[in-house]
Formats: structure tokens, sequence, C-alpha cells
């Protein structure tokens, strides 16, 4: 069996779950589309504490570049050459499911920011907010995959994304920290020292 056809076959297993069930859907479109706001949450918790400013910073800037940079030019590039596919529902018929738009499905937004802002908690040692954002990553992943908006390998192919874009980010850590800590010296007048650096080993 290809991939394409397992990951067919698996997406159409968990669409078949709400496909017939306005309500449970309904359950599932909430989460699958409303998870992924605690972000802001996140960020503005993190800017109020002084030793997590620059922490907020750094993700809130490389969550924007792996969401639209990375996630848009690999989709731009599936789709220019091979076309790929729309979304599940698309399949059913259906030209339009709760606002979504049955174009581009490949690869998932949503998968690639929540993995990114996950793995970049753990990196900086926000343990409780890593672990909520495991969890939220996990929820909204396998619902967006039930409620008919993306295909396994969307998801997957948005995890890779944003496992890329955290990579990237610790190549650059130190680097953007100095930055940060010169623009906001220079801001505020004041030297800047973050008090606990993540360790990079």
């Amino acid at each position: 069996m290809s991939l394409l056809a397992l990951d067919q076959n698996l997406t159409e297993s968990l669409y078949s779950l709400t496909r017939d069930n306005i309500g449970l859907q309904r359950v599932v479109y909430d989460v699958a589309t409303y998870l992924i706001f605690l972000l802001p949450l996140l960020l503005v918790t993190l800017v109020i504490k002084p030793n997590t400013r620059f922490v907020a910073a750094k993700i809130f800037g490389a969550t924007v570049i792996t969401w639209q940079v990375f996630n848009k030019l690999v989709g731009e590039f599936f789709y220019t050459q091979y076309g790929f596919r729309d979304r599940p529902f698309a399949f059913g018929g259906l030209r339009e499911l709760l606002f979504e738009q049955p174009q581009k499905s490949f690869p998932s937004d949503h998968a690639a920011v929540l993995l990114f802002v996950t793995l970049s908690l753990f990196y900086y040692r926000q343990k409780t907010w890593a672990w909520v954002f495991l969890v939220i990553t996990v929820l909204s992943s396998l619902a967006r995959v039930t409620v008919g908006f993306h295909w396994v390998g969307d998801i997957f192919g948005g995890w890779l994304i944003g496992a890329i874009g955290f990579g990237l980010l610790v190549i650059i850590d130190r680097p953007l920290q100095a930055f940060l800590e010169k623009i906001w010296s220079f801001i505020t007048r004041k030297s800047y020292k973050l008090p606990d650096e993540p360790e990079t080993s």
C-alpha cells in the first residue's frame, strides 16, 4: 500500500467518526479551531514576567516565520508541482465546512505552529506551558483530521516544518538573544541579562 493510500485510509477512518453527527462535529470543530487561541494568552503571560520577556519575543517572531514563510513555501511548492489535494471534506461534495474552504490543506498551519511552540517552551524551560501545549498540539491535530479539515499527511508535514523551525531557532538563539538585549538596552538605557538561559547541550 502506498503512503498516499495509507494516508487516505487513516483520514477517512477518522473523518467518518464525525461526518454524520452534527453535534459531535461541532465539538470537534471547536477543539480544532479554538485551542490555538491559547497562544496569545501564553505570549502575554511570558511578556509580563521580566525573565521570560525575551522568550516571548523569540517565540512570537519565530512562530510568524515558521507559519508565514516555511509553511507557505512548502505548501506553494507542492501545489505548484503536484497540484496536491483539497481538504478531505471536499471529497464528500462539500464546498465549505464551518467557514473552511476546500483548497490547500497541505501542510497544516495549526500543526506546524503548535509543535514549534511546544518544542520552544520545553527548550526555554517553561515546562508547565510546554505540557499544556503538547496536549493542545495532539488534540488540535487529531481534531482537524477528524472534522475533515486535514489529511493525516498534512499534520505530519506541519509537524516536520514546526520541528525544522525549532531547529533553526536553536541555531540562532544566542545571537538573537544578544540582539534583543541590545534593543532593550537602547530602549530602556539599562543593561539587561537574562537570569536563567537555557542549556543548549
